[in-house]
């Protein structure tokens, strides 16, 4: 899945594909319209690991907003 994805806020983020990985799981970039990125690991399980997250372009340590379960779960049915 790749493109934008309105939450239920009513926010508008872009999700997009970076790789799968070796235990069938897959690596995504989020980006929220206010600057914030999340990398983040999904795994077979459903289960989300953030790997690295900015703010405006610079690394923060940044929690995943409660939408971000909605997004997960679109991505974990694709």
């Amino acid at each position: 899945m790749e493109g934008t994805v309105e939450v239920y806020t009513g926010e508008v983020v872009t999700v997009e594909h970076i790789k799968a990985l070796r235990d069938g799981g897959a690596r995504f970039d989020i980006t929220a319209e206010d600057g914030r990125k999340w990398r983040v690991d999904l795994t077979r399980d459903g289960e989300t690991q953030v790997v690295t997250s900015w703010r405006d372009g610079k690394l923060a340590d940044l929690e995943l907003p409660e939408w971000a379960g909605d997004v997960t779960a679109r991505l974990a049915r694709v």
